[in-house]
């Protein structure tokens, strides 16, 4: 994990599908009074597309492809960023990630997480899967979040709790919310 969070660049969360980055991102812009992005909404938006129509229609590959540029374009645009739990899966935004600091991990156990998205039709890499389908695909990103997040957090808690904890990690950090 990366040791310090940088003042100027804007928070990223990263984790499995389930582990509530759109939500988290979302609530912590409300509250802070920043921009968010939910990046797989932005992908959809510009694309005009749904995402499970993109891996229909174009596959995993060029989804990917897309999820690499549009991060890079979100970065300059967004205070918080939530991606999709399959990034680390592309080695141009594995690339871009590596070069920043502020990424945050969101991580749960994995059996909560299949509770939550197993009837989820809008997870192309979840839908008709099987528990043990999903536990491999999880167990084989892990040392990828870990690799580029600054810290790891449990998300199996009430949001308003995640919300401190994760201001608690920011503001220990070089006061990064206070500007």
């Amino acid at each position: 994990m990366k040791k310090q969070i940088q003042k100027n660049e804007p928070l990223i969360l990263i984790g499995f599908m389930g582990t509530g980055k759109s939500t988290l991102g979302e609530y912590i812009a409300f509250h802070e009074n920043k921009t968010f992005a939910d990046l797989d909404k932005v992908i959809e938006e510009t694309v005009g597309k749904s995402i499970p129509s993109i891996f229909k229609d174009h596959g995993e590959s060029k989804f990917r492809e897309l999820e690499g540029e549009f991060l890079c374009e979100s970065l300059e645009k967004y205070d918080i960023i939530s991606t999709g739990g399959g990034i680390v899966e592309s080695t141009s935004a594995m690339n871009t990630l590596s070069n920043l600091n502020n990424i945050i991990w969101l991580d749960t156990d994995i059996e909560i997480i299949y509770n939550r998205i197993k009837n989820d039709s809008n997870r192309p890499n979840a839908s008709n899967k099987a528990f043990d389908d999903l536990k491999r695909l999880y167990l084989s990103r892990l040392s990828r979040y870990n690799e580029i997040a600054f810290s790891r957090i449990d998300t199996n808690i009430d949001i308003d709790i995640l919300y401190q904890n994760l201001m608690n990690i920011l503001n220990a950090n070089d006061q990064y919310w206070r500007a």
